[in-house]
């Protein structure tokens, strides 16, 4: 599966981004659309299964799920590229202290760390936030200043060799963009001379104006 670019034609639908924001996505996810809405949306749905329900029978669905993502990636990245690639997952909401704190994009991310990639958890956030979904439609969403000020690099992740020209933010839904903004501008003043670029298992394809007006501060 080739995934596709984030080009002038969809752009719209996520309301930050610019035209030199590079991103790709696999699928499309439909809000509100439920399982039956696309085999994207049953994919992020499961994935995005509650850590409270681990041991639950329905959890097996997030176990299976996440490694269908892991095997996309591993497919999709040219092992050529490893000596000036650095993958970086977008921090959840929720900081690893937190019982609600989900490692789902980092366990995503394991096949191609078992080949050899260059993946660092790299951002953090220094207190948990409400998640996307845990707002109302209607009810007004960070922005990416606000976000970014919610950020932090992990010095930790630097005490490995040099991270890559080519820096990849990894993440599971494109919404507005808020979120990717945040963390490329965080990278950028770390990093300079690096390039970022976005890369989704799903982008949130807008059934209706709505969905889109939800989304705008």
């Amino acid at each position: 599966m080739t995934p596709f670019k984030i080009d002038e034609n969809i752009r719209s639908d996520h309301y930050y981004l610019d035209e030199d924001d590079d991103c790709f996505f696999f699928g499309e996810y439909f809000p509100r659309g439920g399982f039956n809405a696309s085999p994207t949306n049953q994919l992020i749905d499961n994935i995005k299964k509650e850590v409270c329900r681990r041991g639950k029978p329905e959890y097996w669905y997030k176990e299976r799920d996440i490694k269908k993502v892991a095997n996309m990636l591993k497919s999709v990245l040219n092992p050529k590229a490893r000596s000036i690639i650095t993958i970086v997952p977008i921090p959840p909401s929720k900081a690893k202290d937190h019982p609600e704190y989900d490692d789902r994009l980092i366990l995503c991310l394991e096949k191609i760390i078992e080949d050899g990639w260059d993946v660092r958890e790299l951002i953090a956030v220094k207190t948990s936030m409400r998640a996307h979904h845990e707002y109302r439609p209607g009810e007004k969403r960070p922005t990416p200043d606000e976000l970014y000020e919610q950020l932090m690099i992990d010095e930790t992740c630097l005490s490995q060799k040099t991270v890559h020209h080519r820096i990849i933010l990894f993440d599971d839904v494109l919404t507005n963009g808020a979120h990717f903004k945040a963390c490329k501008r965080l990278i950028l003043k770390k990093f300079p001379d690096r390039t970022v670029e976005g890369l989704f298992i799903a982008r949130r394809k807008p059934k209706d104006p709505f969905d889109l007006i939800e989304e705008i501060p």
